[in-house]
């Protein structure tokens, strides 16, 4: 009996024991102070994100964030929020870019560091100018420019840099001219940056000094970057078509045509690594879901064999507390298992989104090729005129990005006359409406009458959809 008596104590004591651990596990940080947590979630973060664990990197960046409130070092916070500030960048989430940018920017005025501070405002600019707002975009590349220390003559050249591209977004060319030489005067090596010889043949050809814009544009014509190549070539179709120099205009539409095709299957080939990256990423937290459930299973037979031998030695009491903090524990597991499900939700979002933008960026770029031939040649009103050669380009260009589109719109409706089927040319092209107005002369609320009429000479059954989505049957 008294070795029994012993080896009750002694289950009693591994139960006490299993509980006080299990317990300490679950918060691991209770007595830490926030700036004491921040580093040490910082730091193993930064080791994840070294080793392209970037999920739970940021994972644990995330919860370094819940406590950076209460943080007394703003050098930590403010590289805390730099660093999720250029993850979202990277995923082109740009409005929680943004929210961490505010947050880096209220460390950088803690610490009362004009550089950092600068540069926080230079990239809040950046972030407003790629979602096209371009009013708030100035005022903080205005501010960035202000609080820039007289030393960093780079920052301050790049802030007017950038304030060219909001100008030429907005046509604004004198304000484009006056920024390139501001910026050149600050920092003259920034002429070497590809986006300085952007602005600058924009710049020319907007105002009409086409040679000078060619000149520029063969001079960097060896650019690595595939962007600044498809820009400079679209603007050297547009002069080539403006002079009638229609063999070298076509030359050029070929060229931006096999870049632009360059550029579409790159972006579609980064789009599927990084959809199929989220599946497998998905994949893994469900498995760590199950996991996790599983465990919280075995924990509990194991809560529950314990809760036994310990009701024989100390009675009721000792179960009713062994079962309440097994019930915790099994609650957790349940809240953990939501929270995976609900991050699993949110990466099926970024899936759905990365598709919408990768559908987005195609049309522009069925658009981009069109584009220079619509503003070959105006009427003295201002109206975009065609000729039949324009048009026939404008056909044959339809044909090389949706195969075989006009010979099957002809064939399965045979009573289209041409000017029809050159209508719907501009359609499935996504033409805007504005655009097709100008061509055509007439009202922008027009078009919409126009492409109801084209609706029912194409056939009766499709009155319950648009005329664009009938179109995209033959783009497939």
């Amino acid at each position: 009996m008294k070795h029994l008596f012993y080896f009750y104590w002694m289950l009693f004591f591994l139960l006490v024991t299993h509980s006080c651990g299990h317990s300490r596990q679950q918060e691991p940080y209770d007595g830490k102070d926030s700036t004491t947590v921040v580093k040490e979630l910082f730091d193993t973060s930064q080791k994840l994100y070294d080793d392209h664990d970037t999920d739970s990197a940021l994972a644990l960046m995330l919860t370094a964030a819940d406590y950076a409130r209460g943080c007394h070092d703003p050098q930590v916070s403010y590289r805390l929020f730099k660093t999720l500030s250029a993850v979202y960048e990277k995923k082109n989430l740009f409005h929680l870019q943004e929210k961490y940018l505010l947050r880096q920017l209220e460390s950088a005025q803690a610490m009362n560091d004009a550089g950092k501070i600068a540069h926080t405002l230079f990239t809040l600019g950046v972030s407003r100018y790629t979602q096209e707002d371009n009013d708030q975009a100035l005022s903080y590349l205005d501010q960035a420019y202000r609080q820039s220390p007289k030393d960093s003559a780079q920052l301050r050249a790049k802030c007017q840099l950038m304030r060219c591209q909001v100008f030429l977004q907005t046509e604004a060319i004198d304000s484009v001219a006056s920024s390139l030489r501001q910026a050149h005067a600050i920092y003259p090596p920034i002429a070497q940056e590809e986006i300085y010889h952007l602005s600058e043949v924009y710049m020319l050809n907007n105002t009409g000094h086409d040679d000078e814009a060619e000149k520029k544009i063969n001079l960097y014509a060896n650019t690595d970057s595939l962007y600044a190549r498809i820009e400079e070539l679209s603007l050297l179709q547009s002069i080539h078509e403006r002079r009638g120099q229609t063999l070298q205009a076509l030359h050029d539409a070929k060229r931006l045509l096999e870049l632009n095709d360059s550029a579409a299957q790159r972006e579609a080939s980064e789009a599927t690594i990084r959809i199929h990256q989220l599946q497998h990423e998905e994949q893994m937290k469900l498995s760590a879901a199950r996991q996790q459930t599983m465990k919280a299973q075995s924990q509990a037979r194991m809560w529950g064999i314990l809760a036994v031998s310990a009701m024989v030695l100390a009675g009721a009491v000792v179960a009713i507390v062994v079962f309440r903090r097994k019930a915790v524990a099994a609650h957790q597991a349940e809240l953990e298992a939501l929270r995976l499900a609900e991050d699993a939700q949110s990466s099926e979002a970024e899936v759905r989104a990365l598709n919408e933008d990768l559908q987005k960026r195609y049309y522009e770029h069925l658009y981009a090729i069109l584009l220079p031939i619509l503003n070959a040649k105006r009427t003295h009103t201002g109206h975009i005129d065609l000729n039949e050669k324009s048009w026939k380009l404008i056909e044959e260009n339809t044909n090389l990005v949706l195969p075989k589109f006009t010979h099957q719109l002809r064939k399965n409706h045979t009573s289209l006359s041409d000017e029809d089927v050159r209508f719907c040319c501009l359609v499935a092209m996504k033409v805007p409406n504005p655009v097709i107005a100008n061509i055509y002369c007439i009202a922008p609320s027009s078009v919409a009458v126009r492409k109801q009429r084209m609706k029912r000479k194409l056939e009766e059954s499709i009155m319950n959809e648009t005329l664009e989505t009938y179109l995209s049957k033959y783009s497939l």
